[in-house]
């Protein structure tokens, strides 16, 4: 989604989509969580909200979080593996 000063195009949702995982780097992707947010969707962020540079931690904040959505202050590689081990447990 990092398009920096172009528009963002429509996104195709899949029929009975429940959540928007937003994946880190800051990337502006306000329009696409507020056309999520239109349909009633779950905004989920995945995100350590900073990042390291010579060996110590920047913090850097969310920008677009609201009251509702979910923050996973994590890195993908630390959290997407637990997140498909978790969905194939519901899906069982």
């Amino acid at each position: 989604m990092r398009r920096y000063d172009q528009a963002v195009p429509d996104v195709e949702w899949v029929d009975g989509a429940k959540a928007l995982l937003v994946v880190g780097l800051h990337a502006d992707r306000r329009k696409v969580q507020a056309r999520a947010r239109e349909r009633g969707m779950k905004i989920v962020y995945l995100d350590p909200e900073g990042f390291w540079h010579d060996g110590q931690f920047m913090p850097y904040p969310l920008e677009g979080p609201q009251d509702g959505d979910l923050v996973c202050r994590a890195t993908a590689a630390e959290a997407l593996p637990a997140l498909a081990d978790l969905l194939k447990q519901l899906a069982g």
